[in-house]
């Protein structure tokens, strides 16, 4: 039992991250721009940026992808439900997510992992708040939550949680508002690759966080079948091109140029993704996009 906990509890960062700093990234721009024609000076990229995405709730299925020879997992499933909504009318912009996984290790040993997460940004860029929790097998194991707040010189990024210490951040740290901008107006320019330094509260530290960006693709025919919940307030994917994005994590203290965790999925222009992979050493984790819900704009 011991291995399949030493397991998750290795990973239980990179899954948050995937629903804070990655999930987030998809979509917190939709209220950014869906709601309002004026985007805070503090993110507005270079050129102009014109988009029709909406906030949504996008439902996931969790899966065992690939499995490297001699792994101590057997098999994973779950299921991952993300929700944002808000805009500069709200103040800010809020997301909530939770992801229930299981895992089997090879001696068939059971953990049941949930995570919920909410964060708020504000609408100028210049705070991040975040708030998770873990319950493992039932049981709380982990709670916490702080603020990242950026200095009236526009740097001096400071991390507070609680009573702990402050902790100081590059001064080029960006939050996933900003970061997501820059990705979407990259792909929507042709360009093929962004990076920035990230934080996204899933670790008490930035992290480089590198975006490759394909050309758009057809996605795949099991896309189109997917439930749509109030697609008059935003559009059907069937027919409809995606930008394939592949997603590397690097320690920027670190010393080598191996990335601490990969991903890749498929961003459509509206802001849902879909084909969701999780590539780690030794496992990869799928998530497969079966259900959206789309908010009516101006909804806090």
């Amino acid at each position: 039992m011991s291995a399949i906990r030493n397991f998750w509890a290795d990973r239980r960062g990179k899954t948050v991250l995937l629903l804070v700093g990655v999930l987030l990234l998809l979509a917190i721009a939709a209220t950014l721009l869906r709601f309002e024609n004026k985007i805070p000076p503090a993110l507005v990229p270079e050129g102009e940026f014109t988009s029709r995405q909406q906030p949504h709730r996008a439902v996931y299925d969790l899966s065992l992808g690939r499995m490297k020879s001699g792994g101590e997992v057997q098999d994973i499933s779950g299921r991952m439900v993300a929700e944002w909504r808000g805009g500069p009318s709200c103040g800010g912009y809020s997301s909530e997510q939770r992801v229930v996984t299981r895992v089997v290790d090879t001696d068939g040993n059971l953990v049941s992992d949930d995570t919920r997460v909410a964060t708020w940004e504000s609408a100028d860029g210049q705070e991040f708040h975040f708030d998770r929790a873990q319950y493992v097998n039932g049981e709380l194991s982990q709670q916490e939550g702080g603020a990242a707040r950026r200095g009236q010189d526009g740097k001096h990024v400071i991390l507070e949680k609680g009573e702990e210490k402050p902790i100081r951040l590059p001064d080029e740290t960006i939050f996933p508002a900003e970061f997501n901008l820059r990705l979407m107006t990259a792909a929507e320019k042709g360009e093929n690759t962004i990076s920035a330094l990230l934080f996204d509260g899933t670790e008490d530290k930035a992290s480089i966080s590198t975006a490759f960006i394909g050309k758009m693709r057809e996605p795949s025919p099991a896309t189109a079948g997917i439930k749509i919940t109030n697609v008059q307030f935003g559009q059907p994917l069937s027919g409809k091109k995606a930008w394939p994005i592949r997603m590397s994590y690097f320690d920027h203290l670190a010393q080598d140029s191996m990335p601490d965790f990969q991903m890749g999925y498929l961003l459509f222009a509206n802001g849902v993704s879909a084909e969701l992979t999780l590539e780690y050493e030794d496992v990869t984790m799928k998530a497969t996009l079966v259900g959206i819900e789309y908010f009516k704009p101006g909804s806090c």
